[in-house]
């Protein structure tokens, strides 16, 4: 669930971009990285790439050798391939009929080994076998040896790959940032065109919440500015070509499912509250899953609390059905910086986990709290906040979640490809509970999922919730 953005035309591009990557920092904080130009006539370009989150990779003085106005650019969250290593992360280079060429991605492709088969026979070797190095080969293999334009390349590469992904492509002598966006539509991407002073802005992001995050600069940056504003979804299968002065060219790959809304845990965790899908906050969808929540499974308690961040809009939703007041109990230390434990690797989730949160302990003395939390994956911080709860007081500690059991391994861009670290995997709901060592514990049922999201079952992939891939055959990594 990688994070990616690129834009072009903004005239403060690099001002703005540092932020950018920080608005996007939740969905992926192993590596960061940026691509533009350094050079003109001959274009040139160049990356900013480490080990690290993007406040501490991409300042300010990094981009002083970038020139223009056109970058791609990427948050990592590891799958298949190592956190630690240099070699993994995004943007990734490749040599191409148009120059260099830089690409970002998020997902997962399931038939790498197969990819890698069908390059080795066109004597095309790579070395990470991560998905971002197999796309560009990919591409460059279908320019080079077939004589496609970098749109025909992608849409034949859309019939070999499989998976859910979400990809940017820019390279040095094409004007164009390309975007495209799998064809069952499983991982998330958004375009807009800001038009500011003259100026056209065109950016592309996994999340709609980096498009607010430029209005809100342009408006402090140009507050007498009148610029229009304009924003979709890139469609399930749509390959899209833009740059900031011409028209925005699109094609759809033929066998795309054109009304897929796509992954289901995007709408439960990944995207940040102020993000939109289909026009509507993930803030406003995971309130009604709270209040579907308690229409499911009543307690008789005296307070509501979430766990922090994710927690929070489902247990508005809950006390607002229940009528139980909510109050702020377990609060996140700043000096977490706002890691996701679910997101990190075994060890340093444990870590994470002990010293994430802090509870306030006159809040909940005595008191039977309802604890609400976006999912559990494998219960690391679920347990030790339930004992955390109890030893500051609590006299019952009911858990609420408001989605099924995580239980099933995902494929397609999260790192759950073991069941059995699960934590609701072969277990019941009592089992589950008493690891937990909570009083009750109650799921959102699948049917109240789809009530509160309000869209049909068939338009997202929910693997890790029932297991019923977007793929029929068997999956081998």
């Amino acid at each position: 669930m990688c994070g990616v953005f690129g834009f072009t035309g903004h005239p403060e591009a690099k001002q703005i971009l540092p932020t950018i990557l920080a608005s996007l920092q939740h969905r992926g904080h192993d590596a960061t990285g940026v691509a533009g130009l350094i050079g003109e006539g001959p274009d040139c370009i160049d990356t900013v790439k480490e080990i690290g989150r993007a406040s501490r990779v991409i300042d300010p003085d990094k981009l002083k050798k970038f020139i223009g106005n056109r970058f791609i650019a990427h948050t990592r969250y590891s799958t298949r391939n190592s956190s630690k290593s240099p070699r993994e992360i995004h943007p990734h280079w490749a040599q191409s009929m148009q120059g260099r060429m830089v690409i970002v991605t998020n997902g997962d492709l399931i038939n790498v080994d197969e990819l890698a088969q069908y390059l080795a026979e066109r004597k095309v070797k790579v070395y990470a076998k991560n998905d971002a190095e197999i796309l560009a080969s990919l591409i460059n293999v279908q320019i080079r040896l077939a004589g496609k334009n970098m749109i025909e390349a992608i849409a034949e590469v859309m019939t070999l790959v499989k998976g859910g992904y979400a990809a940017m492509v820019m390279t040095e002598d094409d004007p164009n940032i390309y975007a495209f966006r799998d064809p069952q539509g499983i991982r998330p991407l958004h375009f807009a065109e800001f038009k500011l002073n003259g100026h056209v802005c065109r950016a592309i992001s996994s999340e709609t919440c980096s498009f607010d995050l430029i209005q809100r600069f342009d408006l402090v940056r140009y507050p007498e500015s009148t610029g229009d504003y304009f924003h979709r979804e890139v469609g399930p299968g749509e390959i899209l070509c833009f740059n900031d002065v011409g028209p925005v060219t699109n094609t759809f790959f033929a066998d795309r499912e054109a009304d897929k809304i796509g992954c289901v845990f995007e709408s439960i965790y990944f995207s940040r509250p102020d993000s939109l899908q289909r026009g509507e906050s993930f803030q406003k969808i995971r309130e009604r899953m709270g209040a579907e929540l308690y229409k499911e499974f009543k307690v008789e308690a005296d307070i509501v609390t979430a766990v922090p961040k994710g927690g929070i809009p489902s247990a508005i939703g809950y006390s607002k059905a229940s009528g139980m007041p909510y109050s702020i109990a377990i609060l996140e230390e700043p000096s977490t910086g706002g890691l996701r434990s679910f997101t990190t690797n075994a060890v340093d989730r444990i870590a994470l986990a002990k010293m994430k949160y802090s509870i306030l302990r006159d809040v909940v003395k005595d008191k039977r709290v309802v604890v609400v939390d976006d999912s559990i994956v494998r219960g690391t911080t679920a347990k030790l906040l339930v004992r955390s709860l109890y030893e500051s007081g609590a006299k019952e500690v009911h858990l609420r979640i408001p989605c099924p059991p995580y239980n099933h391994s995902c494929h397609y861009g999260i790192e759950t490809k073991d069941p059995s670290t699960l934590i609701s995997f072969g277990k019941t709901n009592e089992q589950i509970c008493q690891v937990l060592g909570a009083d009750s514990l109650a799921y959102l049922s699948i049917e109240g999922l789809y009530r509160a999201l309000g869209a049909d079952r068939s338009l997202f992939c929910e693997e890790c919730l029932s297991g019923r891939s977007p793929f029929k055959e068997n999956i081998h990594r």
